[in-house]
């Protein structure tokens, strides 16, 4: 049994989730666990996915927050660009400058939070669905026994 294996049994059942719902995810992973596994090692089998499961929590626990990834550095740089167009729009010879350097800061600018309001979304999608991972594994730990 090896990380891969575990990884393709996490795999299978967010992308199942995703797609036909909870039940069918569920009964498609533990078919895929017993398939797979002799009655001895599925029970390690299933610890080593909820510890896999509890893994990919806390990193996308650090990668939810928006302010710890390259999106804050380009927001700033944006808002620095947006106070220099400010500046432009004050200048007469400038000002047409200023207007499309703004404008264009703004587009980006609120497609950047989009984009990260869409990916922080997804992120805590991902959380739920790994929790869920983790409850079916320890809850299948513990009626194998």
């Amino acid at each position: 049994m090896n990380a891969l294996e575990i990884d393709e049994a996490i795999d299978l059942y967010v992308n199942d989730r995703m797609e036909n719902g909870r039940e069918h995810a569920r009964e498609r992973f533990l078919a895929f666990t017993y398939l797979r596994h002799s009655s001895s090692e599925v029970r390690e089998f299933l610890k080593k996915v909820a510890g896999l499961s509890r893994y990919y929590i806390n990193f996308l626990r650090v990668m939810e927050n928006p302010f710890k990834g390259p999106e804050f550095a380009w927001f700033a740089s944006m808002v620095t660009v947006a106070i220099y167009a400010c500046i432009l729009l004050t200048d007469d010879e400038n000002r047409l400058l200023g207007i499309g350097l703004l404008s264009g800061t703004i587009v980006y600018a609120v497609s950047l939070i989009v984009a990260v309001a869409r990916n922080w979304c997804n992120v805590g999608v991902m959380i739920a669905i790994y929790r869920e991972i983790v409850q079916l594994a320890e809850n299948e730990m513990e009626s194998a026994v």
